[in-house]
């Protein structure tokens, strides 16, 4: 199932593989003969895809496991991680993603550089310890007109408060971002070892139900 799962992730994104499509594989080996199946794969080809591929029991905060939100949290993470934002702490990626909404991410980049000397993706890890750079960094951009006491104020929530997101939530975050990408954008969590991870947790497999429901019901 895991290389199966594998192989449909690389066809429906046709990613590339030693410079070569994915498609180009299967047509030159003539791996499928019929031609209705072949027409489904190009359309699906075709169709603008993004694929998040990822294994849940590796990807998941063992921590957090035996939490309600643990689903959620775990798309979550790869989610953010598919746009560059920093997935093992969402408050600092709900940051990223509020900065690159509104046009200001590469600015805050380079105003954490000055002030600090590093990198933000290299340091944002240390996050608790560098607070007091982004607040200035953000201050310097003048994002939303926040006074350096004002910005500490932001970094202290995002260290102190919990983050927290329903699936409901997260399923119209996905809604935003497949809109933002353009007409028929398609978006695809392919989840490997989703059974051993779940087991017989009742309460873990509603929520993955719910995730499917509300995503099918946010983004159609």
């Amino acid at each position: 199932k895991s290389h199966f799962l594998k192989m449909l992730s690389y066809l429906l994104e046709n990613k590339l593989v030693a410079g070569k499509p994915t498609l180009d594989y299967f047509k030159e080996d003539n791996k499928i003969q019929d031609s209705m199946v072949m027409a489904d794969i190009q359309l699906a080809v075709d169709t603008p895809t993004k694929v998040i591929l990822f294994n849940i029991d590796s990807k998941s905060e063992q921590t957090s496991k035996q939490s309600k939100d643990a689903i959620v949290n775990v798309f979550l993470k790869v989610f953010n991680e598919m746009q560059g934002f920093y997935g093992a702490r969402p408050a600092i990626a709900d940051l990223e993603r509020n900065l690159t909404e509104d046009g200001c991410y590469e600015s805050f980049q380079t105003a954490f550089l000055e002030e600090s000397g590093h990198e933000w993706k290299q340091h944002r890890h240390r996050f608790n310890f560098e607070f007091v750079h982004v607040a200035k960094a953000l201050a310097a951009i003048k994002y939303q007109n926040l006074t350096v006491e004002a910005a500490t104020s932001v970094c202290q929530n995002i260290m102190m408060k919990p983050f927290q997101l329903s699936i409901e939530g997260f399923a119209r975050l996905v809604r935003d971002w497949c809109d933002k990408q353009g007409k028929n954008q398609h978006l695809i969590f392919c989840v490997d070892e989703v059974g051993q991870y779940i087991g017989d947790d009742s309460q873990m497999m509603l929520n993955l139900q719910t995730m499917r429901e509300e995503l099918g019901k946010e983004c159609q």
